[in-house]
């Protein structure tokens, strides 16, 4: 298997699992804060690192002047891309919000094309907008109401996470040639793991609840969201985003968040019970259409 076929399977792979990320964030709101998931998160990731890294099922190596170098990226993920998603769950619904971030290849286009100078032909960004278009479909279709003030709120919080996203697409690029994927991925869920535990604890402390941050985690349904978003959407989709960004290029990888779009409706649809409609069904095949033409489109 050469390395562009693993890079496919990695963008597929990382989509995936983001796709069905936004349903298990929603259900661990449901239990806990945005604060307190986010550091109950990073907790399992960071202590799943410690543990594959003692085994030596996987290997860190970092100076200090690496770390330095890739600490940046953890401005925009995880912290802002993270703080603005899960806050804006409080205000749409999952379907929603991963109808908004599959705005994400816009962004990403933009930005790679005047910081990375990627060039993507007229067909590739016909298919992208078209992907997109779905997307838009889809949204317009639902008849979301931004008039009321918290879904105009929840609209905001997830541009900004969608804008977060696309800025970390770049940099993910721009110093996956340097640093190994897993290396990149340590350090963002370290400063996660801090970051977020300090915020959380000081919160509750500052309610006069300190016990409420621990309380959620004798719920299993919100342990077994924890530990798919601590491990599968954290440390796997780490490291498979940059793996495929740094072969692929981020516009045609940012493109496969569009089919998590796709699976997001559908956990949404069979487990949260929010409805599917024709138009989804439409969207749907306009974004993997999307997908396969720009992906097409580049190996000619």
């Amino acid at each position: 298997m050469n390395e562009k076929t693993k890079a496919y399977l990695a963008a597929l792979s990382f989509s995936a699992i983001i796709g069905f990320s936004f349903l298990f964030t929603k259900i661990a709101l449901g239990y806990a804060s945005p604060l307190t998931n986010l550091a109950h998160r990073y907790t399992i990731a960071a202590l799943v690192l410690i543990v594959l890294h003692q085994t030596k099922l996987i290997k860190v190596s970092l100076s200090r002047r690496d770390i330095l170098s890739i600490l940046p990226m953890s401005l925009f993920y995880p912290l802002l891309f993270f703080i603005f998603q899960s806050f804006a769950l409080q205000y749409i619904s999952s379907s929603e919000a991963g109808i908004l971030q599959a705005l994400v290849p816009i962004f990403t286009l933009l930005l790679a094309s005047v910081f990375l100078k990627e060039k993507t032909s007229l067909l590739q960004k016909f298919f992208l907008l078209l992907s997109v278009a779905g997307v838009v479909f889809i949204f317009l279709s639902k008849g979301a109401n931004f008039g009321t003030e918290t879904a105009s709120l929840g609209f905001v919080l997830m541009l900004g996470s969608v804008l977060a996203n696309a800025i970390n697409n770049i940099l993910s690029k721009s110093k996956g040639g340097r640093y190994r994927a897993m290396d990149m991925t340590a350090v963002v869920i370290f400063v996660g793991f801090v970051t977020f535990n300090m915020l959380s604890l000081t919160s509750h402390y500052l309610d006069g609840n300190i016990l409420a941050y621990v309380e959620p985690l004798g719920k299993l349904p919100y342990l077994l969201s924890i530990l798919y978003l601590g491990i599968l959407a954290s440390i796997v989709t780490g490291s498979l985003s940059i793996y495929a960004i740094v072969r692929l290029g981020a516009s045609t990888v940012s493109v496969f968040g569009n089919l998590g779009t796709v699976l997001t409706i559908l956990a949404g649809a069979l487990i949260l019970h929010e409805p599917i409609y024709n138009y989804h069904v439409i969207g749907a095949a306009l974004i993997i259409f999307g997908i396969l033409g720009m992906n097409l489109m580049r190996k000619k």
